[in-house]
């Protein structure tokens, strides 16, 4: 793997988690992605397309989850590249290239099934958008009883 190719997959992929966890842009598919931040005056304009919807919250956990497993590895790809370039020893360098070619082929292949799936790539930056939360607590069936009472009389005077 040339030096260049792993200085890119690094750069994309701190692009795109600092895109993806920054408090004031996170922002997930399926719902009408934030304004963008305004763009530097030399650099081109640039806009937010969407690229997928997850409607339900399991199918939003579940994205979140592979989120996170391209993300872990995408980390032992850098750690492992970083073993096999300090590695002295032939044998043992031949064997981290070995295990390093093996993890970038898991990961691209990872990349295109989230490409497939949600739109996705390690090579784009995202923003995720929240359009609506459900915001649950527990209560007691008699406070629910209430509760959905006060909700429909509310509604009924509407």
């Amino acid at each position: 793997m040339t030096h260049a190719i792993l200085r890119i997959l690094l750069l994309r992929a701190s692009l795109l988690t600092a895109s993806l966890w920054a408090a004031d842009t996170v922002s997930f598919p399926g719902t009408t992605p934030a304004a963008p931040a305004p763009a530097p005056a030399a650099s081109k304009q640039q806009k937010l397309l969407k690229v997928c919807s997850i409607t339900t919250a399991q199918g939003f956990q579940e994205f979140q989850a592979n989120v996170q497993v391209m993300q872990n590895q995408r980390q032992l790809v850098i750690e492992t590249n970083t073993a096999y370039e300090k590695e002295t020893n032939a044998a043992k360098k031949k064997e981290l290239k070995v295990k390093l070619d093996g993890l970038l082929a898991k990961l691209n292949d990872d990349n295109q099934k989230m490409i497939k799936t949600y739109g996705f790539s390690l090579e784009r930056t995202y923003t995720v958008a929240v359009e609506k939360a459900d915001v649950y607590m527990v209560v007691s069936d008699e406070e629910a009883a209430k509760i959905e009472k006060a909700q429909a009389d509310e509604a009924a005077k509407k």
